[in-house]
């Protein structure tokens, strides 16, 4: 098996658990509150890949500093290119007891870095598909995965509609376009619109608790599939884990679309159960079971 190749964003995530809704103002000691872990889209799909069994190289940037010590301790298992750069992303997570949680982020100067253009067209030859997210050094990636004849994988995140710029490289270039519906009261007519807007064979959009929505191009119709319930604990990082496992599912193993969103829905509840955004990725083994439970 050749590796996939990921694009994105490195980062060092601190984990406070709060007892409540807000953070005590007060300060104090807080037994087992606080957490350290890496993640960023990037490394939680490299992750979320190898831990199913997909094998995989990532391209990322980081720089000389004590966060980007413990990015590359932490992929040390995985082909990596780091590009450097001069902070490296850390990120503090605010996670309430029912896991939902408040993102504060510093990303340095990773959103405006030129795109690694050398390192990119090194790692492309052989892949069967470039996981490219949407962090704005990527946009100019697209084309040469596009030139090469690698298909594209892109999650837009949470989008409003369709007409922001920034998405409108990823629209133009994705083969498999995903998307977050938090923000949407269509998200139906939306995905219908994307297939007019961009070259992807299929779209599909997280719909969180209610699972995911699957539009095909070549099927008429759409394909719901619902979640797994499960009891979260951090629900940071779900999104990533729905687009590595539905990668993987669907690249590395050959399954049909709508197969490989009903795996890709279990191994994203499976994440669930992470203390951290980069934490909790499921095993191949577990997410089969979960999903074949019912």
């Amino acid at each position: 098996m050749r590796p996939l190749l990921v694009c994105g964003t490195a980062n060092v995530e601190t984990v406070f658990r709060l007892g409540g809704e807000e953070l005590p103002t007060a300060g104090g000691v807080f037994p087992d509150a606080l957490s350290l872990n890496v993640s960023g889209v990037g490394v939680n799909l490299a992750l979320g890949l190898r831990r199913l069994g997909s094998p995989v190289n990532l391209l990322t940037l980081a720089a000389d500093d004590p966060a980007g010590e413990l990015v590359r301790a932490r992929l040390g298992g995985i082909e990596t290119r780091f590009v450097p750069t001069r902070v490296t992303p850390q990120t503090l997570a605010l996670v309430r007891p029912d896991g939902t949680h408040t993102f504060y982020r510093n990303p340095g100067a990773t959103a405006d870095a030129p795109a690694p253009i050398t390192e990119f067209l090194e790692m492309l030859p052989g892949c069967p598909a470039a996981l490219l997210t949407n962090v704005g050094w990527t946009r100019e990636l697209l084309p040469l995965a596009r030139r090469a004849g690698v298909p594209i994988l892109t999650d837009v995140q949470s989008i409003a509609g369709l007409d922001n710029p920034y998405d409108a490289p990823y629209f133009a270039a994705a083969d498999v376009l995903l998307l977050s519906a938090e923000h949407l009261s269509d998200p139906a007519a939306l995905m219908r619109g994307l297939l007019n807007r961009s070259p992807a064979r299929l779209v599909m959009a997280g719909l969180g608790e209610a699972g995911a929505l699957l539009l095909e191009r070549a099927v008429d119709g759409f394909h719901h599939q619902p979640a797994f319930p499960v009891q979260a604990v951090h629900r940071g990082g779900a999104g990533d884990a729905l687009a590595a496992a539905f990668a993987h599912f669907s690249f590395t193993r050959g399954r049909s679309a709508r197969e490989a969103l009903r795996l890709a829905c279990a191994a994203a509840a499976l994440k669930l159960r992470g203390g951290g955004s980069g934490t909790g990725h499921a095993s191949e083994e577990e997410v089969l079971e979960l999903a074949n439970r019912r």
